[in-house]
């Protein structure tokens, strides 16, 4: 972004603080070497942050009409959405960053947004599923290594940068897996709407995040992308992860209804003449046999 003559000096002062912890000592920048947001990464900070803030006031409005069994997952999409909001005016208002040894302007309040959300986005999938909170503990603990991997990879250099990365990565692997493989086993088990619905989510969600480690590589990797087409592209995957996927599943009303509540079934116990594991009927009053 702009900087003044004085917030310059400023930058020069904090260099040493941005440029920590490297196998290859300290590394001090030159302000001509200093790559910063201009007024163009602005402009896509401010329309993300009005998607983000947009979005999550329609969410919320639509929380409030929606049945309390289905607020869940509103609670939960709403969160997603309006940490994301904070970040981008974080980001807009020049807070949250700093220079990294690449002498790149870094936004490091993007990874404390996404420590936060992608659990959250990853609960989602869990609710829909019907999952064990014992693997979705398991799926969110792996995630927050993989975001706190990728900041470490984001603010290091040299091999020490890549080696964070790889880390991060061989971390990915198996959220992935249980997106796609151990959550939509349990989905199969669910009705039609059900299964439909977990299938573009969690196809959204892995496609979207996949992404990001490309943008990472020519940018905060290799500086071969411009902080601007660094924003921009952030942006839209954001967007794309957090709002997309939020209106894709509130709006999916029969697919929510059936993924929370579910046939139940008679007990074995109780000496009914249902069949154990046959959807139990209403029971009718006696005189309606008379």
């Amino acid at each position: 972004m702009g900087l003044s003559a004085a917030d310059r000096l400023l930058v020069g002062l904090v260099l040493l603080v941005g440029c920590l912890g490297t196998a290859e000592g300290v590394e001090v920048c030159r302000l001509a070497d200093l790559s910063l947001v201009t007024q163009t990464g602005e402009f896509f900070l401010a329309v993300t942050f009005l998607g983000m803030g947009v979005t999550t006031i329609i969410f919320v409005l639509m929380m409030l009409k929606a049945a309390s069994e289905k607020r869940k997952f509103y609670f939960v999409t709403c969160y997603c959405c309006g940490i994301a909001t904070f970040a981008y005016y974080a980001m807009l208002s020049g807070q949250g960053w700093l220079i990294s040894p690449s002498c790149r302007q870094l936004f490091y309040v993007r990874y404390l947004d996404w420590f936060f959300t992608t659990p959250l986005l990853l609960i989602d999938l869990a609710l829909i599923a019907g999952a064990d909170w014992t693997y979705v503990a398991a799926v969110v603990g792996g995630d927050m290594m993989m975001i706190f991997g990728g900041y470490m990879a984001s603010i290091s250099s040299g091999h020490i940068k890549w080696l964070w990365f790889a880390i991060s990565l061989l971390i990915f692997a198996p959220i992935v897996y249980t997106a796609l493989v151990t959550f939509k086993t349990l989905v199969e088990r669910s009705h039609p709407a059900v299964g439909e619905l977990y299938n573009k989510m969690s196809w959204l969600l892995v496609v979207t995040w996949a992404c990001y480690p490309v943008v990472f590589i020519f940018s905060e990797g290799t500086s071969d992308w411009s902080p601007n087409f660094e924003v921009m592209i952030y942006g839209v995957l954001d967007l794309m992860a957090k709002a997309v996927f939020g209106f894709i599943l509130l709006l999916s009303h029969e697919a929510l209804d059936r993924a929370t509540n579910p046939p139940r079934f008679a007990s074995i116990a109780g000496g009914t003449s249902s069949a154990y594991g046959t959807q139990m009927s209403e029971q009718k009053p006696v005189e309606s046999y008379i």
